[in-house]
């Protein structure tokens, strides 16, 4: 197909790609009001449909047309890319507000004396979709006569990171206090916090850019170094070593793609897909659910906070524990929650009992046992769980600084593989000639 027909009908599917995105914008501007949810969907389904579309045309064109069709499709699956991450970051950042707003309407509802479930049914109105259905069900089962409990049960209404905190506020008789400290310590998270953000994206950019070198190096060995091998055959020159191994690298790609080619997809698809999850509900609470089971110590911060609510009530640290332990939360959380209540019930020094359970190192040990001798133990369990999320986020972000270099000098060393290899010959072949 003549160059010039192919570049004027590809115009065709990016002109849908960039409806799509249009689409998507205003799907996402919409305010969270009832009258629009049904415009809202409307208008994500059409973005998806044209999303798909534009992708099949490129690839038509790509099989029709060459490299000119195989260009198109490498930004049409570029642009996609952005598209996702986009949506994701843009739902992300809205899930967290609506889930802080929610926090703060508890709180104010508490404060003034109102019914719970009047004020959720009311708040329900101005909502749509799934959290209208999930309000709804919360108002109607706080209106049967369901514990205050219900409020910290893992339902996406609310962070996970304030779910203990709200347990131990309602079994401490403190839930004003407790709904009050953590919308502000939540509200502060929300506007500080680029955590998520920035490690989320260093994993994506390169997550999306390998799959599109993948194409770029499978375009070059099934449809490039063929016909450049066959020009050299013809000049009877003699190929240098790493030009051969790039031949023969492509034979074998050509011919077993399906051993080398989809790994090199799948890997960076699974990367991309635990990053914008990560980017979406946070980087800590990713951990928590992948990793939560096994490592308890990624729930250290949300006891910290759960025990320093109890504590300021005076109650004793086994009860305040023995509450905890029935928060719905991982299975191997609330066991060693249990054994440490019977530990402590059995004599065994308070601190020192969280230590052996996992939840707690030696030096956070001793800063809470002075603490608790200098009667500065809520402040002291407060502090220990922000400190404990701060440099998890730290180590995360320095982490995520060495990976990315990585991810990018591996792409790196192989497209400079591939560009000298193709271009030894030539260097080979004018010395020749000469």
């Amino acid at each position: 197909m003549d160059p010039s027909i192919t570049f004027i009908l590809s115009c065709g599917p990016f002109a849908i790609l960039i409806t799509a995105c249009v689409l998507r914008a205003i799907s996402a501007a919409q305010p969270e009001v009832t009258a629009t949810g049904d415009r809202r969907r409307m208008l994500n389904f059409i973005s998806y449909v044209l999303t798909v579309i534009a992708i099949v045309g490129m690839v038509f064109l790509t099989l029709t047309s060459g490299a000119v069709g195989f260009i198109g499709l490498l930004l049409a699956v570029f642009m996609a890319f952005l598209m996702v991450d986009a949506e994701i970051r843009i739902g992300g950042a809205r899930d967290r507000a609506r889930q802080v707003e929610f926090v703060w309407l508890l709180a104010l509802a508490v404060k003034s004396g109102r019914p719970l479930a009047d004020e959720i049914e009311a708040y329900a109105q101005g909502t749509w979709g799934r959290r209208h259905r999930l309000l709804t069900d919360m108002a109607d089962r706080l209106r049967s006569g369901v514990p205050l409990t219900e409020l910290a049960v893992p339902q996406g209404l609310l962070p996970r990171s304030a779910a203990m905190q709200i347990h131990a506020g309602v079994a401490s008789s403190s839930l004003e206090t407790t709904l009050r400290t953590t919308a502000l310590r939540l509200t502060r998270e929300l506007t500080e916090d680029d955590e998520s953000v920035n490690t989320g994206g260093a994993l994506i950019y390169p997550a999306a850019m390998i799959p599109i070198a993948c194409l770029v190096v499978g375009f070059l060995m099934y449809y490039i170094i063929p016909k450049f091998k066959k020009i050299f055959e013809d000049f009877g020159t003699v190929l240098p070593q790493p030009t051969i191994l790039l031949i023969q690298l492509s034979d074998a790609v050509v011919n077993f793609w399906y051993v080398f080619g989809l790994p090199l997809f799948y890997i960076p698809i699974i990367v991309f897909i635990f990053a914008s999850m990560a980017q979406y509900y946070g980087w800590r609470v990713m951990l928590q659910s992948v990793f939560g089971g096994w490592f308890i110590r990624w729930y250290t911060p949300d006891v910290m906070r759960a025990l320093a609510q109890c504590v300021e009530q005076k109650i004793p640290l086994d009860q305040a524990l023995n509450s905890i332990a029935k928060h719905p939360g991982p299975i191997r959380l609330r066991d060693r929650l249990a054994w440490a209540v019977d530990s402590l019930q059995s004599g065994t020094p308070s601190w020192q009992t969280l230590q052996a359970a996992g939840l707690l190192k030696h030096s956070e040990t001793l800063v809470l046992e002075t603490a608790e001798q200098t009667g500065n133990l809520p402040w002291a369990l407060e502090t220990l769980a922000t400190n404990l999320e701060h440099r998890s986020a730290f180590r995360l972000s320095a982490f995520m600084e060495f990976v990315r270099p990585i991810l990018l000098i591996g792409m790196s060393l192989i497209v400079g593989f591939v560009a000298i290899a193709m271009f030894l010959p030539l260097v080979k072949l004018l010395n020749d000639l000469s």
